[in-house]
């Protein structure tokens, strides 16, 4: 059996291979080769429990992932957990993977497919909105997907943004990365944005951006957050999701927006079946869904296969 840490998961999932596995895994979806249902959440008193199944030809997926909202004081992750990867036919079970760093590089492969369809071109001012785990992702997987010639780093707390704007200019050659102040002076003149925080209430309203501009919401993941306001997807010449399922039961920031009256739920689509819009507002919504974690964990495995068949 395979473990594949943090580490390992850097390495053998750079951002385009990342972004080419959830392309191939939109393509599987509509096949009927890659399945999953929305994901099971066990509250307990010390935090809630997230359980995420999926299946592909080959193989089945479980992510288990422990939110604990106690344990930095304990000198531990907010957040802990694994992705099993099994045999379909077998049910033996192949690999283990590190859960957090696996959707953390899925998440932002995620914002990276969306970005490099809907953003206008060219693309020269991105935003980062949110510097916590997410953060980091999130901006090497837009600046690949896009040609990002300045990026602009906004957290509530600054003293992070500052964190993470440091590390990304180490690695992020011929992109100059400034620190904002606001959310809206983030995304000011920017053509791309990617939200990824905790917010409860939203970042940004209608008056913040100018179009033409892309926006990934990728950190509300409960129908009581939001960090995008109504008036702003009221406002979207596009609005899509990574599964529609998964969404309409989970999204706070589209149910806002359809209980304010301000959007049809019908007219949402998924990101497969969206138009190369690169005008006006788009919108990408995610709150995740195993099969995708699957499909990046697939291309983890063949990765590493073929590193080590080099060796």
């Amino acid at each position: 059996m395979n473990y594949l840490g943090a580490a390992e998961l850097r390495h053998a999932l750079p951002p385009r291979r990342a972004r080419d596995a959830i392309a191939r895994a939109f393509a599987e979806i509509a096949n009927g080769s890659l399945e999953g249902p929305v994901r099971s959440s066990f509250d307990i008193a010390e935090g809630a429990s997230l359980l995420m199944p999926a299946a592909s030809r080959e193989h089945l997926g479980l992510k288990v992932l422990h939110l604990r909202a106690q344990n930095p004081a304990r000198d531990l992750p907010a957040v802990i957990g694994d992705f099993l990867l099994y045999d379909r036919g077998t049910g033996e079970l192949l690999a283990v993977l590190d859960g957090v760093e696996l959707t953390g590089i899925r998440t932002a492969a995620l914002a990276g497919h969306a970005s490099a369809l809907l953003a206008p071109a060219p693309t020269e001012v991105g935003a980062i909105l949110g510097a916590g785990f997410q953060g980091y992702y999130q901006a090497l997987a837009l600046c690949e997907a896009v040609p990002v010639r300045l990026l602009r780093v906004w957290n509530r707390t600054r003293a992070r943004a500052e964190q993470l704007a440091a590390r990304l200019r180490e690695e992020l050659q011929g992109v100059a990365i400034e620190v904002s102040d606001s959310p809206r002076h983030a995304v000011e003149g920017a053509q791309a944005a990617t939200l990824a925080t905790a917010a409860a209430g939203p970042l940004l309203r209608a008056t913040d951006v100018q179009a033409p501009i892309h926006l990934n919401a990728m950190g509300a993941y409960r129908p009581d957050m939001a960090e995008l306001a109504p008036d702003l997807l009221s406002r979207a010449t596009q609005v899509v999701v990574d599964d529609l399922s998964a969404a309409l039961a989970e999204a706070g920031d589209i149910l806002q927006a359809a209980a304010a009256g301000v959007i049809r739920l019908d007219g949402i689509q998924t990101l497969a079946q969206a138009r190369r819009r690169r005008s006006g507002i788009t919108v990408f919504k995610s709150v995740g869904a195993a099969v995708f974690d699957l499909a990046v964990a697939e291309a983890a495995l063949e990765a590493q296969g073929q590193s080590g068949q080099r060796r």
